[in-house]
C-alpha cells in the first residue's frame, strides 16, 4: 500500500505504481462487480467498502498516519459528500448498470467521466472559459454514446437505454466526489481521508439500500434467496483487497499528487483491459458499434487532455519567462 504521508514529492516508482493499480486493476473489476451484484449491488458494495475503510483506518492508526484532528465534524461532513458522489453515484450506479450491461461496456461509458471533469472542475475552482477544443472533445463524446445507444438500430441485440443513463449518472457522481475530494474541508492526513471515505459511502449504500428493496425487491431479498457462496466471497474479497485498498487508495493518492486530467487518463486503458476479460470470461461480444463508440469516446477524451497538457505547458512557460 502506497505511504500517502510523506511530505515530500514521491519518487516516479511510486507513481508508476499507483497507475499501474489504478489502470489494470480498475479495469478488472467491472467484470467481478457484475458477477457480485448479482446477490445485491448495493448489499454488497456497501459492506465491501465498510470492510475495506475499517482495515484501512485501522492500518492507518497502527502506523501513526492519523491526527485527532482528522476526525472533526467538518472532516466527516466532507467525506460523507465524497462517499455518496464515488460510492453510492458511481460504484452504486456501475453496479445497478451491470445488470443491463455488459461489463466492457460499462467500463467504455466511464471514458466520459473525464468530459465530466472538466465542466465541474471549470465550475468550480477556476471558472475559466472551454475552448473549441473542448467542446469538440465533449461532442465527441456524447457522439459515442449515441452510436452506442442508437447505432444499428435493426440490429438484433440492443443496448439498454436505462443502463446508459444510469452510467450517464456514475460517471457525473464519481467526476463530482474527484473533485469534491480536492477541496478544503477533509482529513488533513490522506489515508485517514480515504478510509473515511470509504465508511461514510459504505455506509450510504447500505442506507439507500433499504428504499431500494422497498421498491424492486432485489436487494436484501436476492441476499437471502441466494446466498454468496465461497467464490462469490472470494470476488468480494477481491474488490475489499485490490479493488479498494489499493486501487481506491491508489487514485486518492494520485490525486494529491498528480493533475487530475493525468489521472483521469485511466479512462483509456480501464475500457480496455474490462472488453478484453468480459470477451474471454464471459463471452461479451464486441461489436463494430461498440469499436466505433470506443474510438469515438476516447477519441474526445484525448482531445481535451491534449489541449488542457498544451494549455498547461504554455502557462508554465509564460511564468518561467517572467
Amino acid at each position: 500500500m502506497l505511504e500517502m504521508h510523506a511530505p515530500h514529492a514521491p519518487s516516479s516508482f511510486r507513481i508508476t505504481v499507483a497507475f499501474a493499480a489504478v489502470y489494470l486493476i480498475w479495469g478488472s473489476t467491472y467484470l467481478v462487480i457484475k458477477l457480485v451484484s448479482t446477490h445485491g449491488a448495493f448489499v454488497m458494495a456497501g459492506t465491501r467498502f465498510l470492510v475495506a475503510g475499517a482495515v484501512l483506518l485501522a492500518i492507518a492508526h497502527w502506523r501513526g498516519w492519523t491526527q485527532r484532528t482528522d476526525f472533526s465534524a467538518r472532516s466527516w461532513l466532507h467525506a460523507t459528500i465524497v462517499g455518496a458522489c464515488l460510492m453510492l453515484l458511481g460504484n452504486g450506479g456501475v453496479a445497478i448498470a451491470t445488470k443491463s450491461l455488459d461489463s466492457g461496456i460499462v467500463a467504455l461509458m466511464t471514458a466520459i467521466t473525464p468530459l465530466w471533469l472538466v465542466g465541474l472542475d471549470a465550475l468550480m475552482h477556476r471558472g475559466e472559459r472551454v475552448s473549441r477544443w473542448v467542446w469538440l472533445g465533449i461532442a465527441l463524446g456524447v457522439a459515442g454514446v449515441v452510436v452506442l445507444r442508437f447505432g444499428q438500430l435493426n440490429a438484433a441485440s440492443t443496448v439498454s437505454t436505462a443502463g446508459i443513463v444510469l452510467m450517464l449518472i456514475a460517471c457525473f457522481g464519481w467526476a463530482l466526489g474527484s473533485v469534491w475530494s480536492k477541496r478544503p474541508g477533509g482529513a488533513h492526513s490522506p489515508v485517514a481521508a480515504t478510509a473515511m471515505q470509504m465508511l461514510a459511502g459504505g455506509m450510504v449504500l447500505l442506507v439507500a439500500s433499504f428504499p431500494k428493496e422497498w421498491m424492486l425487491h432485489d436487494e436484501w431479498t436476492l441476499v437471502r434467496a441466494s446466498p454468496p457462496d465461497l467464490q462469490v466471497m472470494l470476488l468480494w474479497l477481491y474488490l475489499i483487497v485490490f479493488g479498494s485498498l489499493c486501487g481506491f487508495t491508489a487514485y486518492i493518492w494520485l490525486l494529491r499528487h498528480q493533475p487530475a486530467a493525468r489521472v483521469a487518463t485511466y479512462a483509456y486503458v480501464n475500457p480496455v483491459v474490462a472488453l478484453g476479460l468480459g470477451a474471454l470470461i464471459l463471452d461479451e461480444h464486441i461489436s463494430g458499434r461498440t469499436v466505433v463508440a470506443c474510438g469515438l469516446m476516447l477519441g474526445g477524451v484525448a482531445l481535451i487532455q491534449l489541449v488542457r497538457a498544451r494549455r498547461s505547458i504554455f502557462s508554465r512557460t509564460i511564468a518561467v519567462a517572467e
